[in-house]
This record gives C-alpha cells, structure tokens and sequence, in this order.
C-alpha cells in the first residue's frame, strides 16, 4: 500500500482504518492502540483535545467522538497507522496534485476545486461524495504538492456522559 492509495481512499471513504468522524476514541485505540496526546484546542478547556496517530490528527470532542481528521503531508515522510497494530508506516516520496487526482479519479472518485478563499500558493480539491479536502501547495514553476487532506464534520451534538462512567484515561 502506498501513501497515494491511503490518502485517495481516505477521499472515498472520509476514512482511514478506524479514524473517521463520529468514532469513538476508544473503539480506535483498542484497535490501534493509544493515541500520542498532542494537547488542547484551547489553553482554557480541556476538550476539544487533539491526538494522533502518526500524521494523522484527530480533534476529539468531551464525548470523545472523532470531529476533524487531517493528515499533514507537508513533511518529507509521511506516518499513517497500521491496522492491528500500534506502530505507523513511514512513506516517502512527493506527493503531487498529479498523483493524488490519478488515484482518485482510477477509484471513480468525483473531486472538484476549491475556489472559493484560496490564499496565493494554494489551491485544493473537494471529494464531492465525502467531502474530504485535499490542499496543495503552488510554487512557481513546480507541480502542486499535496500539505495536508482533511475532512469534518458540520454538526455534533454529545450524548450525556453516565454519572459514574470508569476513567478511560484521555481525561475528564
């Protein structure tokens, strides 16, 4: 598996393995283990919390659902988990805006661009069934470089959390 077949089936699926928005931060890491705790969102509150798996952040709410994915691929290497284990396969290579709308469009993934609010040196690419956002740096002269595919969800409501529920370790 290669780090463009990941990400374009993140943009098909708005998932990668267990990570999607709306699961359990305890069902995904009693599948990959537990997450590296990254830290708050706000330095006033404890939730919403960030954590990951590799490159692949997770913004989880007090009710530990999953509300944001987003991959960084700005680096050189690229860490993505693993199914069944705890440990992160490491990619290397560019990743372009050439290789990731091949590898969609050969999953008959429909994808559109962003036009709306994007800075100078940027542009992305909307998974019209998902909703997946894949951005790209421009520089001059050079192939768009893919730094980052992200999806979210719009609406979350917390179901009560029980009075007397067990510590599960990400905090209360």
């Amino acid at each position: 598996m290669t780090a463009i077949r990941i990400l374009a089936e993140f943009g098909s699926s708005a998932a990668i393995g267990p990570l999607h928005c709306g699961a359990s931060l305890n069902d995904i890491a009693a599948i990959l283990g537990p997450p590296w705790d990254i830290g708050r969102v706000s330095k006033r509150r404890r939730w919403p919390h960030l954590f990951s798996y590799g490159d692949a952040g997770l913004c989880v709410c007090r009710c530990r659902r999953v509300t944001m994915i987003s991959v960084q691929t700005w680096r050189d290497t690229v860490e993505l988990p693993v199914l069944g284990t705890e440990k992160c396969a490491t990619f290397t290579g560019p990743l372009t805006h050439s290789h990731i709308t091949a590898e969609l469009s050969a999953m008959d993934c429909r994808f559109s661009p962003v036009t709306l609010h994007q800075p100078p040196g940027q542009t992305a690419l909307l998974v019209e069934a998902t909703g997946v956002t894949f951005t790209f740096r421009t520089e001059s002269g050079s192939e768009p470089l893919l730094t980052n595919a992200g999806h979210w969800s719009t609406t979350h409501t917390c179901p009560p959390r029980p009075a007397h529920a067990a510590d599960d370790g990400f905090g209360a």
